[in-house]
């Protein structure tokens, strides 16, 4: 039997929007499709007021979508660290009641020297009184990252656990299936030691990305890499080949009760028949 977790209305689903009405018409998808549970990120022009608004319209208008909003400290930052920590209250409060109790907090593509997913989740933690409390955060973390730079990113989730916020680890997108394992057997110790250590810290949810290929998807993804995601010469070969992966890839994530978070775009019939496809497949 295939894991609950991979059922269409337990997986997540991060979506992709340039206006009110294309987030609408996207959410009635789901809503009349069963899929209730769905990440608004924060990139590209998708911040600031405009994501905040997305936000409070999702909440109000499609009150049975379970939304997780994102914040980056990149997209975010408003000329210096104060005014990026000020606005980062801000975002927390106005979530927080449109009733969104978890947000994921990243650093971003390319890293503040003055602040980052770490230092922002150390300013919280040394003044929970300046935020609404209620809210946990998830926190992203890459397990395919070269040995050195993965040496730091296990030093710097180690910290982020200390702070006793973070509820949820969401694992980024990759393609070497065997180094992801390997790399979610040190995640998991490292979580056991941070819960057995914090009593703030009671469980940990992981989140595992997830991107359904197409030829224009791995055309796009050749002439333009995503900075950190790490996608093999096979995967990027043709469909086919990267399908094979993508299975392998969702048998880790069952093996491990990881919940994946779809990334690609599901806003047709055609998008859902095909992430039915590679959830129907059975994983045991």
């Amino acid at each position: 039997m295939t894991n609950t977790l991979f059922n269409l209305n337990n997986i997540r689903i991060e979506i992709s929007f340039k206006s009110f009405d294309e987030l609408r018409k996207t959410l009635y998808f789901y809503d009349r499709n069963n899929l209730n549970k769905i990440n608004i990120p924060c990139k590209n022009s998708l911040k600031k007021d405009f994501l905040l608004k997305s936000i409070e319209i999702s909440k109000k208008e499609f009150p049975n979508i379970d939304i997780i909003p994102h914040f980056s400290i990149l997209h975010e930052f408003k000329r210096s660290c104060l005014n990026t920590q000020d606005s980062l209250i801000k975002f927390l409060q106005t979530v927080k009641s449109c009733g969104c109790n978890q947000v994921l907090l990243v650093s971003g593509s390319q890293k503040r020297s003055t602040l980052d997913s770490l230092s922002a989740l150390s300013f919280l933690s040394d003044n929970p009184l300046l935020f609404t409390q209620g809210i946990s955060f998830g926190v992203a973390f890459n397990p395919y990252l070269p040995t050195y730079l993965f040496d730091e990113e296990i030093i710097r989730l180690e910290k982020k656990l200390r702070s006793g916020l973070v509820s949820s680890i969401w694992i980024q997108f990759g393609t070497d299936y065997k180094l992801l394992k390997s790399r979610i057997e040190i995640l998991l110790n490292l979580m056991s030691l941070a819960m057995k250590n914090n009593s703030k810290i009671s469980n940990i949810i992981l989140f595992g990305s997830i991107l359904i290929p197409s030829r224009q998807f791995l055309a796009r993804f050749k002439y333009r890499p995503w900075k950190g995601v790490y996608c093999s010469s096979e995967f990027l070969e043709s469909v086919d080949s990267a399908n094979e992966l993508i299975l392998k890839i969702l048998r880790t994530y069952n093996e491990y009760n990881i919940c994946p978070l779809i990334e690609t775009s599901i806003s047709t019939a055609d998008h859902l028949r095909k992430l039915k496809g590679h959830l129907n497949y059975k994983y045991n």
